[in-house]
């Protein structure tokens, strides 16, 4: 465990282990100075101890001395020997007197002290005895001095060895005693050395040992790091190399620079650039830079370099290899290089140049007419204003009438070329100073300086109507595309673009709905009212969105063969205060303000609300048919959104028929080119929700749409019904379309069936379906119900 811990935590382990053994050391000491002082004590008392002994042998010396010379000095015959033996006495009694002193100086204790006092007195009478015999003898008094001897000396001779014996004894219990402490003291420090000596030991073995394991496995990670290293290396250097080969075969030229702006390295797409100009001997950057890019302030971005460490900006080849490149100059932020370095990327952007400088022409210009977009005509008209705020001109708001049909049966193509045909006519019959632009889809504008008459205005209107005229005959349409036209003028209906835009539009639609053969009209205060109409349906539409203010009414759908109900289709109603607005009026203006997928949505939910609470009536209703508009097809979660409702209300997919328009249809799979596997149509398709062509025969009629339209019924517009008993061009149509989609594997349905003769009529052409007013008009769901959810009973 131990082995495999972390570095740092191994670290902190071996202080700890340090400090463990530096505590047992200092302990080792503290117990050693401890020691010490002990067995130094010990060893003090038993000096003492066998000093004092030495001392009590001498006074018991001394003392049997003097006792000794006293006896020879009472027999000796000579009285110079008696002096002789006498002063031997004195030497004796000095020796005792010494050692007497160094007792006293030694002993602490009270009562070994009164002892050796006791030892003194008896000594100094012994003394004072002898003393007395020494003066006896010197008298001559031999016998005297022999029977003070005997009577007194030996007595007081013997009281002092008994008192010294005493004390010796006393001073013998002594040392045993030091010498036993001092001998249980070296014990004891012998214990606790080793004590104290085995845990240290212990400690710096398993240290030891750890570190030994631990240095050998660093030692094998130092092996295996500088192996690593090595393999980094000659990886780092395979990377070099890559980089190198790849930095020489980028298209970008890259060079390194120093401060003084000597290349130090460039790759091969750079030293081409220098090879192509005449100054490939030039080594200096800041040199190539200005002699091969004229328009280039290099001080500009010498300073930018200094200031910033960084710079980018674009420059033409002046010289050399032509070609436009975007230059990027940075310094190299790297610590560990000598100097500093700057790089120098050349990338060419001469085709995203002419790109950019197209994107410019198609932001300002018409892709098909090449005439100014409304972007540049509003530009236009906005300088116009700043500049020349007292110069009055009219804006003519120009419409083309029925444009669609060129495109739906023509194709895009011939219109396309129409339009182009108009924009060179129009450029061609205007004045110099008029400004002509296509501003929509089939919508030009046309800005007329000065302050015209009604009549010139109508002139000018009237060359509009016969170019467009004079276009319909070239291009051989087989179709009158016609012209509405509303003007504007400035200052008086307005002071910004928007404004006069708005009310030469007004104007135009004005004119369309006029009887007026000329088609165009001048915006004027008459026109107030219908403008405040429409900005009030306009608002009151956005509020009828948000409130959800609109309701479904149901036409049936029946099978012809025995007028059995097939289904309904959902048609939207919007009530208001004056009454029900007409789809005509408010579906137009839905699709134009982005209102048309919230409506879309509206009429999903609440068909499929009412298309389930059918299914409990006692006649279930089939199917129900809804109306989508060209942007909720183009919506990416359309599929999601259908087959989230279905689910939502229990119901089956083959259960939902979505009606779309031809030409909605084709956007579709334009926008889709041609695929259908990936449209939402062919989703909710494939889901098993029925698709069918709504007013089929006004749009791509030709059977080489029909065979990408990926759909299971068509419904025949009721242009070409209404007249199918008086027309039989209308009956050969629709007997064609009816034998078309049944060739195909399509069931067919008739609108605005209006009369028996009609009905009668479809039935011999084998029409599947039908619907309209003949057999039953759109109503309420009430009545609905009523009038076909009852009963199975339905009369031919």
């Amino acid at each position: 465990m131990i082995f495999n811990l972390q570095p740092r935590v191994f670290i902190r382990f071996l202080i700890a282990s340090y400090l463990i053994i530096m505590l047992l050391v200092a302990g080792a000491f503290g117990l050693f100075f401890y020691f010490e002082k002990k067995i130094q004590t010990a060893f003090d008392a038993y000096i003492v101890s066998t000093t004092n002994q030495n001392h009590i042998e001498t006074l018991m010396s001394g003392a049997t001395q003097r006792s000794v010379l006293m006896t020879k000095m009472v027999h000796a015959k000579d009285i110079f020997r008696v002096d002789e033996l006498h002063m031997k006495m004195l030497e004796q009694e000095q020796r005792i007197i010494k050692s007497l002193m160094a007792l006293r100086s030694e002993l602490h204790k009270q009562s070994t002290a009164q002892k050796l006092n006791q030892v003194a007195e008896v000594m100094t009478q012994t003394r004072s005895v002898q003393e007395s015999v020494f003066q006896q003898l010197m008298q001559g008094s031999r016998e005297q001095a022999f029977d003070t001897l005997v009577e007194k000396v030996l007595p007081a001779q013997d009281q002092v060895y008994s008192r010294v014996t005493e004390l010796k004894q006393i001073f013998a219990r002594q040392a045993l005693a030091a010498q036993t402490d001092f001998s249980d003291q070296v014990s004891a420090f012998r214990q606790m050395s080793l004590l104290t000596a085995l845990p240290t030991l212990v400690v710096l073995i398993l240290v030891g040992g750890l570190s030994v394991v631990r240095i050998r496995r660093y030692a094998q990670a130092r092996e295996e790091l500088l192996a690593t290293l090595e393999q980094r290396v000659e990886a780092r250097t395979h990377e070099l190399m890559l980089d190198r080969n790849l930095m020489q075969n980028l298209n970008e030229a890259i060079g390194i620079f120093d401060q003084a702006g000597h290349l130090q390295i460039s790759n091969k797409p750079l030293t081409r650039i220098r090879q192509s100009l005449p100054l490939q001997d030039l080594q200096s950057v800041w040199e190539m830079l200005k002699k091969g890019f004229g328009g280039l302030d290099v001080a500009q971005v010498q300073e930018a370099l200094r200031m910033h460490h960084k710079w980018r900006g674009e420059a033409a080849l002046s010289t050399g290899a032509q070609g436009y490149y975007m230059i990027d100059m940075a310094q190299l932020d790297d610590p560990s290089l000598p100097q500093p370095y700057f790089s120098l990327i050349l990338t060419e952007i001469t085709e995203l140049k002419q790109i950019q400088n197209q994107l410019t022409l198609t932001a300002k210009y018409d892709a098909i007419t090449q005439l100014p977009n409304r972007h540049h005509f509003n530009h236009q008209i906005e300088h116009r204003i700043h500049e020349s705020p007292d110069e009055p001109f009219h804006l003519f708001y120009l419409d083309l009438n029925d444009f669609k049909w060129v495109n739906d049966h023509l194709g895009h193509a011939a219109g396309d070329a129409f339009l182009q045909a108009v924009g060179q006519a129009f450029k061609r019959h205007l004045s110099g100073e008029a400004f002509i632009a296509r501003i929509g889809g089939d919508e030009f504008a046309v800005i007329v300086p000065g302050s015209l008459s009604k009549d010139r205005l109508c002139q000018l209107a009237e060359q509009f109507l016969a170019t467009i005229a004079a276009i319909n005959l070239e291009q051989n349409t087989g179709h009158d595309v016609g012209c509405s036209i509303g003007v504007s003028h400035f200052p008086e209906h307005g002071q910004t673009p928007e404004a006069l835009l708005k009310k030469a539009d007004y104007a135009m639609y004005f004119a369309k709905s006029s009887d007026d053969a000329r088609h165009c009209a001048v915006f004027d205060e008459s026109m107030e009212a219908a403008l405040q109409h429409q900005s009030e349906l306009e608002v009151n539409l956005h509020d009828a969105v948000k409130s959800q203010a609109f309701t479904l009414h149901y036409q049936a759908q029946f099978k012809l063969s025995d007028l059995s109900l097939s289904g309904a289709e959902a048609l939207i109603r919007w009530p208001s205060e004056e009454g029900m607005v007409s789809p005509a009026e408010f579906i137009p203006m839905a699709e134009k303000f982005g209102l048309i997928d919230r409506i879309g949505e509206f009429v999903l939910e609440a068909a499929s609300t009412q298309l389930q609470a059918w299914q409990k009536t006692p006649l279930a209703l089939p199917k129900m048919a809804i109306n989508t508009s060209c942007s909720q097809l183009l919506s990416p979660n359309f599929h999601e959104q259908v087959m989230a409702v279905l689910a939502h209300h229990r119901l089956q997919p083959a259960q939902l028929d979505i009606e779309v328009t031809e030409s909605v249809m084709m956007r579709n799979i334009e926008h889709h080119s041609f695929d259908n596997e990936t449209t939402s149509l062919q989703q909710l398709q494939s889901a098993g929700v029925e698709i069918s062509i709504d007013d089929f025969g006004t749009g791509y009629s030709s059977l080489a749409y029909i065979k990408h339209l990926n759909i299971d019924r068509i419904k025949i517009d009721k242009r070409f019904v209404e007249d199918l008993d008086q027309n039989p061009e209308s009956r050969s149509i629709v007997g064609a379309i009816i034998t078309m989609g049944h060739s195909l594997g399509l069931r067919v349905l008739a609108e605005g069936i209006e009369t028996q003769s009609q009905l009668d009529q479809l039935r011999q052409l084998g029409c599947d379906e039908g619907q309209g007013f003949f057999l039953s008009r759109p109503v309420a769901a009430e009545t609905f119900a009523a009038q076909h959810l009852q009963s199975q009973d339905k009369e031919a």
